[in-house]
């Protein structure tokens, strides 16, 4: 996992989470909300069993460009997170623009029509969980990866080719 951003020219794990941490004492420090984007690809696992690993590396290739350029002025980091997971992290970015900017990465990607047999609807979609809150005194940067990354599961859970955002108001109300 530690080489997963050579071929997507992104950042990697390692790279992302340095960003991370140096991000949120940043957002603390300036009382400032910090956004985290999680991606999936939807059925990429599909995608390389139909496809190959030459075609798989180059729809992985094509989506972190396409997340590159969607991102470009707002994202601090845009990093291969792992396997066919991507990671966005936009500084002072509220709820509301960050799920505004997942939905034009999802439009865009979807826009790719890149050819997925194996998929649903015929082409390489995403899935998207979108978190965003500044950081309250005692948490660690650990509870934005946790919640963006349970929306990432409510996305998938909800059919996939979505974005979730993950808000504690909602998840309550909901009960």
């Amino acid at each position: 996992m530690g080489n997963s951003g050579l071929f997507t020219g992104l950042a990697n794990r390692r790279g992302f989470d340095r960003e991370l941490d140096h991000a949120w004492r940043h957002a603390d420090e300036l009382r400032e909300p910090l956004a985290l984007i999680m991606i999936d690809i939807d059925h990429f696992k599909l995608f390389n069993d139909r496809y190959g690993h030459v075609q798989g590396d180059a729809c992985l290739r094509a989506v972190g460009e396409t997340l590159s350029l969607v991102a470009l002025d707002k994202a601090l980091i845009v990093a291969r997170y792992g396997g066919e997971e991507f990671a966005l992290l936009l500084p002072r970015l509220d709820i509301e623009h960050a799920v505004a900017l997942a939905e034009e990465a999802r439009r865009s990607i979807e826009d790719l029509l890149m050819t997925h047999a194996e998929s649903p609807c015929g082409i390489v979609t995403i899935s998207i969980g979108v978190e965003s809150h500044v950081p309250e005194p005692g948490q660690s940067a650990a509870c934005l990866v946790e919640a963006a990354d349970r929306a990432l599961y409510d996305a998938k859970r909800r059919g996939r080719n979505t974005v979730v955002a993950h808000s504690p108001l909602l998840l309550s109300s909901a009960s």
